[in-house]
């Protein structure tokens, strides 16, 4: 499209009152309209500006001019001087039908400092000439259509989507949070043992005396648990891990342990008889069984001098 724009400078030029006290800014007031062409076609954009000039320390608004169509007012903006000062506006028209379209007066008021109007000015109307695409290109062909203008969503979808699936996220956090197996502590429940070593360990030979033992199963259980009541007590007496130590490794380090030669032969003795048992390289009798658990219980009460301190 080739469109023959013409630049045509309409200024009206008002000379206010002659000022013979010279109360007029030191010279005259001046207002001017420029447009960018007369001749236009369908849809383009037409600039219609007007300028002051000489306007001092006053200032002036502009009565909201009324279009008529085809004329339709697409923006507007204010203009400014070097001083960042306000000298005037700028209207963006465009048409949208041929043939002749005036721009009507706009009417210009002047104020002073002190919001006193002093006068108004009215710019003279333009015609336009709107003339048809088709006789300006002078090619009868149907233009090519222009592909549709991305419009973006009035809702955020994305961010949306991303909000749900992360209270999901977080519901399903929390849910299997809730289902989790809280361990269960009861202080009213705990029992605290203060018997000493000795006393817990005989204890439990007594009460290991009145189990019956006439079977190899029931000798083998019999010196299983007297091995482990002779370990703990060792352990919980003086404090060394005999619970983690097999039988070897006690007669090796036997003097480590605060017991004399005769105590941890009876010790040894018992645990060497149990771990036959309990590998079914032997088979006790049952007066045998009756001799060791004798012969623990008095290991126990003979040894307790070894790390008990007497109360008077």
């Amino acid at each position: 499209m080739i469109l023959n724009r013409l630049l045509l400078i309409c200024s009206l030029i008002v000379l206010t009152n002659s000022c013979n006290n010279n109360d007029h800014f030191g010279g005259s007031f001046q207002l001017s309209v420029t447009i960018d062409t007369t001749r236009a076609s369908i849809g383009d954009l037409i600039s219609y500006k007007i300028i002051t000039q000489n306007i001092g320390n006053k200032y002036f608004k502009i009565e909201n001019p009324q279009f008529l169509e085809p004329l339709e007012l697409r923006s507007t903006k204010l203009l400014y001087d070097k001083r960042e000062k306000v000298t005037g506006a700028e209207f963006i028209f465009s048409v949208w039908d041929t043939g002749m379209v005036t721009i009507p007066p706009i009417t210009v008021n002047l104020f002073n400092p002190d919001s006193l109007f002093d006068f108004a000015m009215e710019t003279d109307s333009i015609t336009i000439e709107v003339i048809s695409l088709i006789n300006v290109a002078g090619d009868q062909k149907m233009k090519p259509i222009k592909g549709p203008i991305p419009v973006e969503n009035v809702l955020p979808i994305r961010i949306l989507l991303l909000m749900i699936l992360l209270s999901i996220i977080l519901f399903g956090l929390y849910f299997i949070y809730g289902k989790r197996i809280r361990n269960k502590y009861d202080k009213g429940k705990v029992e605290t043992n203060i018997d000493p070593a000795d006393k817990i360990a005989l204890n439990k030979l007594e009460l290991l005396s009145k189990e019956s033992y006439d079977t190899k199963i029931k000798i083998k259980e019999f010196y299983i648990k007297i091995s482990h009541i002779l370990r703990e007590y060792v352990e919980n007496s003086v404090y060394i891990k005999s619970l983690e130590m097999t039988t070897e490794e006690i007669s090796r380090n036997r003097a480590s342990f605060p017991f004399n030669m005769e105590e941890i032969d009876s010790l040894l003795d018992i645990l060497n008889r149990a771990d036959l048992s309990k590998y079914a390289k032997s088979n006790p009798e049952i007066d045998i069984c009756d001799y060791d658990l004798k012969a623990g219980k008095d290991f126990i009460i003979n040894t307790t001098s070894s790390w008990k301190v007497l109360k008077n």
